[in-house]
């Protein structure tokens, strides 16, 4: 029979040893004078003096002519049962078939690739084998290859992995070991032979380049860490990021072809991946149609082989140009939609049915994060992520699971930001969106796809997109405000404290088939651009598909957004074709000859009306001021026409302002909107509290600006709460100051404290909502002035600071919005 040993190493060999060994004791392959002895074809083979090869200082050769074999006797078992045989080797990186006999007892062991003497220590494999009282024997012999030996043990456990930390360099040469600063390697493809499967990158184990070099070519991993001890691939040295780049990688049929994927992954689990710069401008194509529409950053796949991927970290990466040769499909025509230049895809195929054929039932990218990354110059999307499980299915099974997206930058991209397609649990927040869904998709040069916005939902479960930014995002199609839209076949999924500013498509998009959708404390600045296709405020389609019937949409919710628009050109409009569906407390401004709702691309009454199934549209404490469509305004029994908000903008800022954020438009202490909204139970977000969500409350206790929310009390209406009689807000929160003033409120960047009194050190401690501890600092007081930079592992949302001089103690709640 053949047995497979998946762990770190490979022989064939025989070997005879006459004395006696303890349990746990190393036995050395060349030590014929105590323990072995050999027979057929045999070399003793001396170390090259490095102090990372041989563990004797030398090692056995088996060869053929006969074939070398070794025979290890082992006295003193003390008990009868099984035990781990761990055999150490050397080895060309390649699997190699043994003869193996366990007491005259002859299998095929199936063993792991090693590295050579001088790249490093000796690789282990180790086998379960059964063994008897006493005394036992293990006899190896040569088959087909060459065996290099270097020593073994017996154990009851399997010995602790080796554990390296590689080096790569430009100065390096893939012949050094490279496992110091000193001895590096040189290329991708010597890194990839560590980080394949079955390679010696061990759990806690790093692969890092040198910061100021450029690597070119592609980086194949499939090893994976674990929970306790992951794998880290990323920078060392001083200067900029290292360079990883696909193009001039001579790959495809005519060995001239840049890569596809920069980096590829497959079935990895417990991987954090920091500190590089990406890129892949592709220019040469693979050699056959279609090999040039692709362009990654980073590629991850999961299949049946691997089931469910987990625990995947990607922090300080940088994606800059990365572009597709062209747009040409495999027919060879010219195809956008199929064009794919992006900086990361998460691409998990279908589960299956493990009766008919081996392999995991369940497949899957789970638990993952990704924060602090940069993306530039992308000819498609930031990061997308995809299940090729069946669409509109129950629960999470065929679903990627828990994503975490937060505190990165877009800018000038063809595609969205981020891309949900079949997603159970995803965290989208503190994101920025700067100019993207660029480029024509009539246009087969430009290699950009032309349409994008901060985050596209589709077919996904328990999505939360929240403290979002996103200015000038265009598109020939979808790109809605709030930081995205929802796609069909979507449940459980709230937008909330967002801001958007020059949006193509308009204000809200939710499609068909979803359930329990909710828009609220948003502020969108000047969306509602495109003028062909669709562009509308609301929009509440039944689409679920090219020539399916349209299905509503259940659940639907718009509350306490503020909507400002003062640009002549935009004439957004309004369409529901829904089940139930709540528009409350929202201001909508359209000033300077904007409109909303009037007339549709047809010219024609631009407000639709079709609830489906008995639902019902309630529309109720309404802002309305401008040229807003009359039949949508008289819906509203309890709204405030014509009405003024009284903003209370930052100085030098005002409504309408290019690059702006949303507390230009707070409200002040005299605005009609205080208490005016409509108090009601708000929609219930099942997962609140739990796993990536467990700082996330099901109703919103704040508004975004730093002001509590009580549901059970009117709210104001707007995205703003400031000054609501019926909470305490930040400026009545407070203790009276004491001991310490905090500006400006809510906090941007640094916390800034003014000192009320004479102290030469503060103790400074932060806490959450909850009232837990999440930064503590001591500090020395110059000019009874601080400023605390807070990390960024701290997320927006509401805190409580509280410094003592020593005697007295204040606590004020602030908000921080970076």
């Amino acid at each position: 029979m053949i047995r497979k040993i998946l762990c770190n190493l490979l022989i064939i060999c025989t070997i005879s040893t006459v004395s006696f060994a303890q349990l746990d004791t190393k036995i050395e392959a060349e030590d014929t004078t105590n323990f072995t002895e050999l027979s057929g074809t045999t070399v003793l083979k001396p170390g090259t003096g490095n102090a990372s090869g041989p563990s004797g200082g030398a090692w056995v050769l088996l060869k053929n002519g006969p074939n070398g074999s070794l025979k290890i006797t082992v006295n003193s078992i003390p008990n009868a049962g099984s035990y781990k045989l761990n055999i150490y080797y050397f080895n060309n990186a390649a699997s190699q078939n043994v003869d193996f006999k366990v007491n005259d007892v002859s299998e095929t062991l199936v063993l792991s690739p090693s590295n050579w003497e001088y790249q490093g220590l000796a690789q282990r494999t180790s086998v379960d084998v059964n063994l008897n009282v006493g005394t036992n024997t293990f006899t190896f012999t040569r088959m087909t290859q060459n065996i290099h030996l270097d020593y073994f043990t017996v154990t009851t456990e399997i010995p602790a992995p080796i554990v390296h930390t590689y080096y790569v360099s430009n100065d390096g040469n893939d012949a050094n070991d490279g496992i110091s600063e000193s001895t590096p390697w040189k290329t991708l493809t010597k890194a990839s032979s560590v980080t394949q499967s079955g390679g010696l990158l061990q759990p806690g184990g790093k692969l890092l380049f040198n910061k100021g070099d450029t690597f070119i070519g592609q980086l194949i991993i499939g090893c994976s860490g674990t929970e306790e001890n992951p794998i880290e691939i990323g920078s060392y040295g001083t200067g900029d990021k290292p360079i990883l780049t696909g193009v001039g990688a001579n790959m495809g049929n005519n060995n001239d072809g840049d890569a596809a994927e920069v980096i590829k992954m497959t079935n990895t689990s417990h991987i954090l991946m920091n500190d590089l710069h990406i890129t892949n401008d592709r220019k040469v194509g693979l050699g056959w149609n279609g090999s040039g529409n692709k362009s990654y950053g980073i590629y991850l796949t999961a299949n049946k082989w691997g089931g469910r991927s987990k625990g995947l970290t990607f922090r300080n990466l940088e994606f800059v140009n990365i572009y597709g040769v062209d747009m040409i499909n495999w027919e060879g025509v010219v195809d956008t939609e199929n064009y794919k230049a992006q900086a990361f895809f998460f691409d998990s195929q279908e589960n299956h049915d493990g009766s008919t054929e081996p392999g995991a039932t369940e497949v899957g990218i789970d638990d993952v994060l990704i924060e602090n990354c940069y993306f530039k110059n992308l000819g498609g999307s930031g990061i997308t992520i995809r299940h090729l499980g069946g669409y509109d299915s129950n629960g999470p099974s065929e679903r990627n699971q828990n994503y975490i997206i937060r505190n990165n930058h877009f800018e000038d991209m063809g595609g969205d930001g981020v891309v949900f397609a079949s997603v159970y649990n995803g965290l989208v927040e503190n994101n920025e969106y700067h100019d993207i869904g660029l480029g024509d998709k009539n246009n087969a040069s430009d290699r950009l796809f032309g349409r994008g916005e901060g985050c596209w939902i589709w077919d996904s479960w328990n999505i939360i997109v929240q403290y979002n930014k996103q200015y000038r995002n265009k598109g020939f199609g979808d790109t809605y405000g709030a930081g995205g839209h929802v796609d069909f076949f979507c449940k459980d999924v709230i937008f909330q404290y967002n801001y958007s500013e020059d949006t193509d498509g308009g204000f809200v998009e939710i499609l068909g088939d979803c359930d329990n959708t909710t828009f609220r404390h948003n502020v969108s600045v000047n969306d509602g651009h495109r003028t062909a296709h669709h562009n509308y405020t609301i929009w509440l389609s039944g689409y679920v598909g090219t020539g399916k019937t349209p299905v509503p949409s259940r659940n639907n919710y718009v509350y306490n957004n503020t909507v400002y628009v003062n640009n002549a050109a935009l004439t957004p409009q309004i369409s529901i074709f829904a089940e139930d569906t709540y528009i409350y407390n929202n201001v909508f401004m359209y000033l300077n000859g904007s409109s909303m709702g009037i007339r549709n691309e047809d010219g024609v009454n631009g407000f639709l009306e079709d609830m489906q199934n008995g639902g019902v549209l309630e529309v109720s404490n309404n802002m309305f001021q401008g040229n807003i469509n009359a039949s949508f305004k008289n819906k509203d029994n309890a709204k405030l026409d014509n009405a003024w908000p009284s903003f209370s903008s930052p100085p030098g800022k005002s409504p309408g302002d290019a690059n702006g954020s949303s507390d230009i438009y707070d409200i002040s202490n005299t605005s009609v909107l205080k208490d005016a909204g409509k108090q009601f139970t708000p929609p219930v977000f099942p997962m609140a509290g739990q796993g990536i969500f467990a700082n996330i409350t099901s109703n919103a206790s704040d508004d975004g600006f730093g002001n509590a929310v009580n549901p059970t009390k009117n709210p104001n209406i707007g995205a703003s709460n400031s000054h609501n009689s019926n909470v305490l807000g930040i400026e009545n929160f407070n203790e009276l100051p004491k001991v310490f003033k905090l500006f400006p409120n809510p906090v941007k960047e640094d916390v800034n404290i003014q000192i009320l009194k004479p102290i030469s050190e503060a103790d400074v401690s932060f806490y959450d909502v909850q009232g837990r501890f999440v930064y503590g600092i001591s500090k020395v007081v110059p000019n009874q002035n601080m400023k605390i930079e807070l990390p960024n592992s701290i997320k927006n949302g509401i805190y409580f600071i509280r410094i003592s001089d020593g005697q007295e103690v204040q606590t004020t709640r602030f908000i921080l919005y970076r």
